[in-house]
């Protein structure tokens, strides 16, 4: 029975994660058509607590029933056969300075790249149309940072840890858990058009490489928050307090 336990739970975890994209796709076209900032508000936050009830509820309970809730702050034996074929991500190599200034240029230039399309409308480019979510007032900011912190943290340990383990648990091999969990990450993205997907994508093995190579969740967690912190928080507040200066 303890056998049958990971396959049911990948079966159950995959159904939930396909009508959460389902009906969060749904809510994003609806949310590109407001422009009440309360409603915006409440829509972010609203948000925030779903994805973290999915992202975060599921596999903390799915990781209790596995009674291996340990997997969170321990390195999972089952993907040490992977870890000899990552890169150097000691702390204090060259290429970890790197990742991060790249993080913060690459959350920058996203931030930019937004901006640029939101104060300039064009035709809508299939692609990363995802520029309704920058905050538009201090309180979208506020409303939307729960939104940017769930995300680096609790997509993270679904993707990284909880879907791949429940693969290998299942009887697939290491490396097929981490492309197929690096997939489904870019397929969720869908919505963003293919663009979207291939750059989610190759974020989710930029974050599978660093969570392998390092041991641990801390790594990939804190550049996935820097990244869309950066992109969706900081930069959008810097543009907010330069447009008041200039009225």
């Amino acid at each position: 029975m303890h056998a049958l336990v990971a396959p049911a739970l990948l079966i159950a975890s995959l159904a939930a994660l396909a009508r959460f994209q389902r009906s969060d796709v749904r809510s994003f076209r609806r949310f590109r058509a407001i422009e009440d900032t309360q409603r915006r508000q409440r829509t972010f936050l609203r948000w925030a607590r779903n994805a973290c009830a999915m992202y975060l509820g599921v596999p903390l309970l799915g990781l209790a029933l596995l009674g291996r809730v340990e997997a969170l702050w321990r390195f999972p034996g089952e993907f040490a056969p992977l870890t000899p074929a990552m890169p150097d991500f000691r702390i204090d190599s060259p290429l970890v300075l790197g990742l991060m200034v790249g993080a913060l240029l690459g959350g920058g230039a996203l931030g930019a790249l937004l901006q640029r399309r939101r104060r300039e409308p064009v035709k809508p480019v299939p692609g990363l149309d995802i520029t309704a979510m920058l905050p538009r007032n201090r309180a979208e900011l506020l409303r939307v940072a729960p939104l940017t912190i769930n995300a680096g943290i609790s997509e993270e340990i679904f993707f990284r840890l909880y879907l791949p383990l429940l693969i290998v648990l299942s009887g697939g091999a290491p490396a097929f858990a981490f492309i197929a969990s690096t997939l489904i990450f870019g397929l969720l993205h869908r919505y963003q058009g293919w663009l979207g997907m291939a750059v989610t994508g190759l974020l989710a093995a930029f974050f599978a490489a660093l969570y392998l190579g390092t041991g641990g969740l801390a790594a990939p967690i804190f550049v996935h928050l820097l990244i869309d912190f950066n992109a969706l928080v900081l930069r959008p507040a810097i543009a907010l307090r330069f447009r008041r200066s200039a009225d």
